[in-house]
This record gives structure tokens, C-alpha cells and sequence, in this order.
């Protein structure tokens, strides 16, 4: 079988992101497994990435039915695909109506275009949760027909780099993008008063002001921005930090699927997340972290405090023994080589 992956943004930048590391993820699992993929994306030359999964241009799209399908990516990549006839899976993040996320206030036009696109276009649409299947049957009714492939980790992770932190200890990681101005007003908070016990370490971005933020979501002096860096040494962060931090981005479960619990789970790292975050479950069932009431910034801190002076050291193997098992991007692919086989009828080499 040919699949074509359609992604809208550069796909030979560094995996930094969880964009980047699901596609590689996801392409070069497909590849492993005897399907011929490339990925489609809107660069100018053909090349590789990871050294064995090809990237073409766009064009590639009008010559013919040279796959048996495509699968979308994000919302805008669907409008990357005019030329293709075929067998279309899109996958989404989360379902935006006219009102809500309010983050995604700047881009609310275009993504309810995509949305529509996607309604008329797509065989099956991919889903992370629930949350969003019941918004899109809300809003769209029964078609296309829904498949939950949630975000996964690496079945195995590098062994342990040097110490990031230095000094700076003990250190509570933030990893991924602030992706609200909220979040950004809750790190700014806790870092005041975890000072002196702990210290927050961003490893990620700000994009709080992409989403609509202002000039108060600036981070506090008190806390470490690390900036984007490469995935291999995201997990030099994640195993030589005391906890992990994961936020949400706003009050609504279905806009707070929150991939970052998955890395900090597989690497050991107990977690203390806010109330709202779909992932919790994992909290729930591995006992390996906290979660805090929504936008209670005293509740967070005292969470960290807590894994400081009780650190859930006996079963940190357990929990990343159960990650690597039940939660892998391995596990997330059988989902994708069922549904492509029944939507193309096999596998070509």
C-alpha cells in the first residue's frame, strides 16, 4: 500500500515539538512495517528524514493516484490535497466551534473552514479522545466515521546524558510550548513561591502570545527558559528533574490533551497536573503524582513540595515499564496499519 502523509509545515526541522516526533513516529513505524510512505509537505526539494523516511513536494499530490491514500496531519493540511482523489484519513487535535477554545480566538475562522473541508473530504477523521468526538458528532453530525489514536512515547529512550541543571536544584520541568496566557500567569506564580525550595525549567517555547496573549505573558526572571531542544536531550531533562508540571490550557477537558504526561511517565518523572487534563488517568493508575484543582496555584506548589520530601522512588521502574508497554507509539501504530489495510486492502512493499 501507498500512503502519502500530508504535513503543512517544515518536516526536516529538529523534533523538538510533539508535531514532529508523532510524524516521524508514526511514518517511520508505517515504513518498519512494509508500507511504502512518503511524507508530502511543502518543501521545494525531495529528501529524507531520519535517513530512511522520504519527503516529497507537493506536486507529487497531481500526478495521478500514486497512493492508495492520504493521511492529513493537522487542520490545514487538508487544504494541502486539491489534487488527490483518493482515500482521505484526517487527523485533528482538538474540534473548535465558534466560541471555544477562546485561545484560538486569531485563528477560529480558518479552522472552522478546515473543519468543514475535513466534514466533506475525509473517509475517517482521527481523534485523540472522546472529549472531541462528541463536539464533532455535536456540530457535524455522524460522518465521517472516528478512530482514537491518542499520542504515545518511545518504546525506548536514550540512557542519561549530563545534568542540565547544574546548581539549579531541585528542579520542576515544564517541557512543551505555554500555550495560554493563563499558563504562562500560573508558572509566573508558582516560580515566586516555590523560590528558595525549587526552581520551574522551561523546555519548550512562550507561544502564549501567538494565542491572543499580551505583554504580561512574559515569564518570570525566576524561572529557567532552556528554549526548544533536540528530543534525545529532552529526556537528559526529564531524568534529572525532581517533577514534572503539566498545565492546562483552559477549563475546557476537550482542549487539554496534553501529550507531555506521556514523556514524563515513560522517563520516570512523577507529575503534578491540573485538574481538567485528560491524561490524568495516567496519574490515577500508575499513583505517580498529583493532580491539583484547576487554577490553583497553591495546590500545584504544595504538589511539588510534596514529591520533593516523598519521592515515589520504588516504583519509578513499574511506571515506565507500563508506559513503554501499554502507551508506545508501537501501540498507537496497530491502530493505523488496521485501519489502512481495511481502507486499502493490504500491504505493498
Amino acid at each position: 500500500m501507498r500512503i502519502g502523509v500530508v504535513f503543512h509545515k517544515n518536516p526536516f526541522a529538529p523534533p523538538t515539538g510533539i508535531d514532529l516526533v508523532r510524524l516521524r513516529a508514526i511514518a517511520g513505524g508505517l515504513i518498519r512495517r512494509g508500507f511504502s510512505v512518503d511524507v508530502i509537505a511543502p518543501v521545494h526539494e525531495a529528501g529524507l528524514i531520519d535517513r530512511f523516511i522520504p519527503v516529497k513536494p507537493l506536486n507529487v499530490l497531481g500526478e495521478g493516484r500514486r497512493y492508495d491514500l492520504i493521511k492529513t496531519s493537522y487542520h490545514f493540511s487538508i487544504r494541502l490535497i486539491d489534487a488527490y482523489t483518493g482515500p482521505v484519513v484526517s487527523r485533528i487535535v482538538r474540534v473548535v466551534d465558534h466560541e471555544a477554545p477562546q485561545r484560538d480566538e486569531p485563528f477560529r475562522e480558518d479552522l472552522l473552514s478546515c473543519q468543514e473541508m475535513i466534514r466533506r473530504r475525509a473517509s475517517v477523521l482521527v481523534l485523540n479522545n472522546r472529549e472531541n468526538e462528541e463536539r464533532w458528532r455535536r456540530f457535524y453530525g455522524p460522518k465521517p466515521p472516528v478512530l482514537f489514536v491518542p499520542n504515545g512515547c518511545p518504546s525506548e529512550i536514550p540512557e542519561p546524558g549530563l545534568d542540565p541543571y547544574g546548581t539549579q536544584r531541585p528542579a520542576a520541568l515544564f517541557l512543551g510550548s505555554v500555550a495560554a496566557a493563563r499558563m504562562a500567569r500560573v508558572l509566573n506564580e508558582a516560580a515566586v513561591l516555590l523560590r528558595g525550595r525549587a526552581t520551574i525549567h522551561l523546555v519548550g517555547l512562550n507561544k502564549s502570545r501567538m494565542y491572543g496573549g499580551d505583554g504580561s505573558c512574559r515569564l518570570s526572571r525566576l524561572i529557567v527558559d532552556h528554549g526548544e531542544t533536540s528530543h534525545n536531550r529532552v529526556w537528559d531533562y526529564i531524568h534529572y528533574a525532581q517533577a514534572g508540571i503539566a498545565l492546562a490550557t483552559g477549563p475546557h477537558p476537550f482542549d487539554n490533551d496534553i501529550s507531555k504526561i506521556f514523556d514524563y511517565l515513560r522517563g520516570g518523572l512523577p507529575v503534578v497536573s491540573e485538574e481538567g487534563i485528560l491524561q490524568n488517568h495516567l496519574i490515577e493508575r500508575t499513583g505517580f503524582g498529583r493532580i491539583f484543582a484547576y487554577d490553583n496555584v497553591e495546590e500545584l506548589v504544595s504538589g511539588v513540595l510534596e514529591i520533593l520530601e516523598r519521592p515515589p522512588i520504588e516504583s519509578k521502574e513499574q511506571v515506565m515499564s507500563f508506559m513503554a508497554r501499554e502507551h508506545s507509539w508501537e501501540r498507537r501504530l496497530e491502530q493505523y496499519v488496521a485501519l489502512f489495510q481495511a481502507l486499502g486492502g493490504g500491504v505493498s512493499r
